[in-house]
């Protein structure tokens, strides 16, 4: 009895964590008609939403949407995602929902990534 208890404690934990919080809000963004997220934004949220170990990370940098497009496929058993028009449509529609802020810009730790601008995603809370 006191397993099904502790399960039950572990679910509300998970819900009102930033993980659960972001989940929530992917969901009523998908289900509202003025945003209704399409299925290549609810594959990229939940990719985002899984990196980090105990929480989300706030920043992303990935060098373009290539390889981003990679990583997403991988994450949600795709044989490929479209990598240019898709994916930043996709990006901007996440952008409107209000879960993670869009952009291209230019990298922080140039030595990793370049000098080129790549995609910038940060967490809004």
């Amino acid at each position: 009895m006191t397993d099904t208890v502790q399960d039950e404690d572990k679910g509300r934990a998970f819900a009102s964590g930033v993980r659960g919080k972001l989940i929530m809000r992917m969901l009523r963004a998908s289900n509202d008609e003025s945003t209704k997220l399409p299925k290549l934004s609810i594959d990229i949220t939940l990719f985002l939403i899984s990196r980090g170990r105990a929480k989300p990370v706030r920043a992303l940098f990935y060098k373009d949407l290539q390889s981003l497009a990679r990583k997403v496929a991988r994450f949600s058993g795709r044989k490929i995602v479209p990598s240019k028009g898709a994916m930043s449509s996709a990006l901007k529609y996440i952008s409107m929902a209000g879960l993670y802020e869009y952009s291209i810009d230019l990298p922080a730790k140039k030595d990793k990534h370049g000098d080129k601008p790549g995609v910038r995603l940060k967490l809004i809370r």
